[in-house]
């Protein structure tokens, strides 16, 4: 299998591992199998052993890479600089092509998510089975992804998108923002995409692009090919739009936006300018604290009486270093915040990680809920579509899981 283990990432990757063990300190799957395979330098010693011929390429390995976040703690903590994450990601995208993609994975990131009316489609039956889940219990035992969609929101009668403005008049002389709804939003939250349009727009001239997923489910499950189509469509909506900035209230979207875009679209330099055009909404309304100033809602008006914790998903601190705005657009806006242990810690969400691995998610969002029960928070405040799936179906139905700007009524401005 050259092709698996000779493009650069991996190359430079297995050269700069002196497995040391750093890796080994960081790696919330590590610390919960202990074992060696479920760590950075034991995942690239797997990728060793394919070049020397000595470990097949297949279904095994690509389950065994599966275990890993790509949360990038190693990276990030590694006094070697090892680029594991990006080893990684280019060996799933390798495994795909040559030992194949869970079939119904790849028919729903292949045909539905490039395809916006297939997607509305999938999402429209997918709304008319939920309610039966209950009645599936032996089905959730043998697919444990139904476990999770047990606990989403309903789904929405109508997508934001098919009832949106595509514009929205700001103040005078404001800048043209882009907003870019997420396919959780879209689907299932059309009321937060409808107030982070309405926050927006008290600060800036709003322009909704139209809907396409922002490809990140692709590039974890390998399948990059529609990774790479979904990016040029995003290009193309973003060229069209003609924005001065492109806003994401999604920390996975926004990372997807603006670290994987270019990757994908190889570096093409309006690729690279979008991609240095991302923001999350913390980051504009953090800019305008006296605009925010009696914008705050109680927790209890999102569910819960009392402060309001903030977990910091990896996408926005570790990737696009966001952590401090979050928490400065509430206290701006008079919301009260207690802080909890860990709250910078991996939840264990991880995109299609709790899909397929649910009992080592699991494991990994124990000491995080126990945290948050610590706190004394009444809510859970985070900005990650994915992040939020998870905190909602770990403790639900004790405490509420909120974006941040569910805790912002622009109404009252």
């Amino acid at each position: 299998m050259e092709e698996l283990v000779n493009p650069d990432p991996i190359e430079a990757a297995l050269s700069a591992c002196v497995r040391c063990g750093a890796c080994m300190q960081v790696c919330p799957v590590y610390r919960q199998g202990r074992r060696e395979e479920l760590v950075a330098r034991g995942k690239l010693a797997l990728l060793k052993a394919v070049g020397q011929g000595g470990l097949a390429a297949d279904h095994r390995l690509a389950d065994l890479l599966s275990r890993c976040l790509l949360c990038g703690r190693c990276n990030a903590n590694c006094p070697s600089q090892v680029p594991a994450k990006e080893a990684f990601r280019a060996a799933r995208a390798r495994l795909a092509r040559s030992a194949g993609a869970p079939v119904l994975e790849r028919l729903v990131i292949e045909q539905a998510l490039p395809h916006p009316r297939r997607l509305d489609l999938l999402a429209r039956a997918a709304g008319a089975t939920w309610p039966l889940l209950p009645a599936l219990s032996g089905l959730r035992l043998r697919l444990p992804g139904l476990e999770l969609a047990a606990h989403l929101p309903a789904m929405a009668a109508q997508p934001f998108h098919q009832r949106a403005p595509r514009r929205v008049a700001g103040p005078p002389g404001a800048p043209r923002l882009g907003l870019f709804v997420g396919c959780l939003a879209n689907y299932l939250q059309p009321a937060l995409a409808e107030r982070a349009l309405a926050l927006l727009a008290l600060v800036a001239e709003v322009v909704v692009l139209p809907q396409s997923c922002c490809g990140l489910p692709a590039v974890s499950a390998g399948l990059e090919d529609a990774a790479r189509q979904l990016a040029r469509a995003n290009l193309d909506h973003w060229r069209a739009a003609g924005v001065d900035k492109l806003v994401t209230f999604c920390g996975s979207c926004a990372y997807g936006l603006a670290k994987e875009l270019p990757r994908l679209l190889d570096h093409d330099p309006a690729a690279r300018r979008m991609a240095g055009s991302v923001l999350d909404i913390s980051q504009v309304l953090a800019g305008h604290p006296r605009r925010l100033a009696g914008l705050g809602r109680a927790a209890g008006a999102a569910g819960a009486a009392g402060p309001v914790a903030v977990h910091d998903p990896c996408h926005l601190k570790l990737d696009l270093g966001v952590w401090q705005e979050p928490r400065a657009m509430l206290a701006a806006a008079g919301v009260e915040l207690v802080e909890m242990a860990g709250a910078d810690a991996c939840c264990g969400g991880g995109g299609l990680f709790g899909l397929h691995h649910p009992a080592l998610s699991r494991g990994i969002f124990t000491p995080r809920r126990e945290a948050f029960l610590a706190s004394g928070a009444a809510a859970l405040a985070t900005g990650c579509s994915g992040c939020f799936l998870q905190w909602r179906t770990g403790l639900a139905p004790e405490r509420a899981v909120v974006h941040p700007i569910e805790l912002l009524n622009p109404s009252a401005a």
